[in-house]
């Protein structure tokens, strides 16, 4: 079991820019033995002195507080974030946290977890803010080019960027009284994601390569219905009058005012709904069920709906900056990298079926990644441009 006066002073030197490389080492190896009590108290010191720790420039402001943000959720008592490994997770927040470099906490099956750290340069980027709005006359506005203010208006509605790369709907002073309905078109590529409030107030994540359609006012609409193909997270605005309604290719959802997942992108077979709190309806053509919080409804191609409890965690990773995966097969957790990074993943004859457990940062480059999904011993990426090949 780690020294907590040694990982206490070892975290301290680091925070004030005092650490060798053999320092370093050491504090990572400290970590990954420390136990759960002496990690939480670390964490939650920071936490309290938020003068303890800055970020390393502008550019990482924005990636600080959220991570930070993320982390108050998760020390919460009445509310552990990760269930399956609580000393993992909190393991993993202190690393993102400090930024000494990445990490992924690995389990292989009747072994114990370890930590991985590189720091090498990698080619390719992650992702970021990126996406195109088409609003109803057919304009198409890259938001990435826009600055903040507001860039548009639509059935009555400003549209206006904030600082924090988001759009939202405003009213316009009561100028527009037309009730012919105004769709608008959120997309986002390969290597993109964006943030969305809605003329309601609904809050709206949309992971990459994905796209949301919408009306951009919801004023003489009886119900608030969007259609949605890839991946995106609500926070629904309550209004008992109005119900919610999202619409995959197989499956509609149904709503009063809620927080849930859905994850429907056309080449993964079926949408898959996560409830984190309220209730839903969950509907194809063939059935019907009413979910709970803790629990996922996914739907086949067929029509048919199965509904499971889930570690809510897993569901919302993206949102919080993170691939999380709990015996995930290699080509479904490629999948959301190829996504994230906009490469081609291709297979060699004898690319292996290899499981991952674990948890890594959205914010660090592909090779790095790579490299540490490589640590399983089991597998090997090639990257040459943006093509990735997996092999034996």
């Amino acid at each position: 079991m780690a020294s907590r006066e040694n990982l206490n002073e070892l975290y301290k030197r680091f925070l004030q820019n005092e650490c060798s490389p053999e320092d370093i080492r050491l504090l990572t190896e400290l970590f990954g033995d420390a136990d759960n009590d002496t990690l939480h108290a670390i964490v939650q010191k920071q936490l309290n002195d938020p003068f303890a720790i800055t970020p390393h420039g502008s550019d990482y402001s924005e990636r600080y507080d959220r991570i930070l943000n993320n982390l108050r959720l998760q020390l919460k008592p009445e509310k552990r974030v990760i269930k399956l490994w609580p000393k993992i997770g909190v393991a993993a927040s202190i690393i993102f946290l400090i930024g000494i470099g990445s990490y992924i906490f690995l389990r292989q099956p009747a072994s114990h977890p370890f930590i991985a750290r590189h720091t090498q340069p990698t080619e390719i980027k992650p992702g970021s803010d990126k996406a195109y709005l088409t609003l109803s006359d057919g304009q198409s506005i890259y938001l990435t080019q826009q600055r903040s203010g507001i860039i548009g208006n639509d059935g009555g509605k400003d549209i206006v960027k904030s600082p924090d790369e988001k759009i939202e709907y405003v009213d316009r002073h009561g100028l527009h009284n037309s009730q012919n309905i105004a769709f608008n078109t959120l997309r986002t590529p390969n290597g993109g994601h964006y943030k969305l409030v809605l003329a309601d107030g609904t809050k709206v994540w949309l992971n990459a390569a994905s796209q949301l359609k919408y009306p951009a006012n919801f004023r003489y609409l009886k119900e608030r219905k969007i259609e949605l193909s890839g991946e995106a997270y609500f926070e629904v605005a309550k209004d008992a009058r109005h119900p919610f309604i999202v619409q995959t290719d197989d499956q509609q959802i149904k709503v009063l005012g809620t927080h849930f997942n859905v994850n429907a992108y056309h080449d993964d077979g079926g949408s898959k709904t996560t409830l984190l709190e309220g209730s839903i309806r969950a509907a194809t053509l063939k059935e019907q069920a009413l979910i709970k919080p803790g629990q996922q409804v996914v739907s086949d191609l067929n029509g048919v709906l199965k509904v499971q409890d889930t570690d809510t965690e897993f569901a919302v990773a993206w949102k919080n900056d993170q691939f999380m995966f709990e015996s995930e097969p290699v080509k479904p957790l490629m999948k959301s990298i190829a996504r994230w990074y906009d490469v081609e993943v291709i297979y060699s004859k004898d690319a292996p079926d290899v499981r991952f457990n674990g948890a890594i940062s959205k914010f660090e480059n592909i090779s790095a990644v790579l490299k540490i999904l490589e640590k399983t011993g089991k597998i090997h990426f090639e990257l040459s441009g943006r093509k990735v090949y997996v092999t034996k």
